[in-house]
């Protein structure tokens, strides 16, 4: 399969590699449609940000289900899938009090794992939205950044009152 790989800083690289095993009873095998570049990969790709090279970037992508652990109940081979990139311990006390984005022990695919910026990804099962089935595909690699937009409306309370 075709992967975008960061080998070191500003070292990006288009290259044949495997297509990914599943490792866990939880995994799932994503063949990816769409993927985005999101500003934060960027100082990932030029200014030494990555956790590991060399590393396939992308969590904002979506695709189709070719194949899951034998945990994934839910899923079907050719189900619409989303990434949800960030998977936070549970255990730490910020995931007790249901601060996850504040997790010390989080993961997060494409920068702490493999990510979408290539033809397929595996990741868990946990880490997935089904996307209904009238949206289009390609509208699913946005998930993500909606969900930030909505994150900063939800925090600043919304709109009303406030100079744009």
């Amino acid at each position: 399969m075709k992967s975008v790989v960061i080998h070191a800083e500003g070292n990006v690289c288009v290259e044949e590699r495997p297509i990914p095993t599943l490792q866990t009873e939880n995994d799932v095998l994503v063949k990816v449609v769409s993927s985005g570049l999101c500003g934060s990969d960027i100082p990932r790709i030029f200014a030494k940000g990555a956790h590991y090279y060399p590393i396939t970037l992308g969590h904002e992508f979506s695709g189709y289900v070719e194949s899951y652990g034998a945990a994934v109940t839910d899923l079907q081979p050719g189900d619409a899938v989303a990434c949800v990139p960030l998977l936070p311990c549970f255990q730490c006390p910020q995931c007790q009090r249901e601060y996850f984005s504040l997790c010390k022990q989080y993961q997060f695919v494409g920068s702490r794992s493999e990510g979408g910026n290539a033809e397929y990804v595996v990741v868990k099962r946990a880490n997935l939205f089904r996307l209904p089935d009238q949206m289009p595909i390609d509208d699913g690699a946005f998930i993500e950044p909606i969900t930030v937009g909505l994150h900063a409306f939800h925090l600043a309370q919304g709109c009303e009152g406030k100079k744009t």
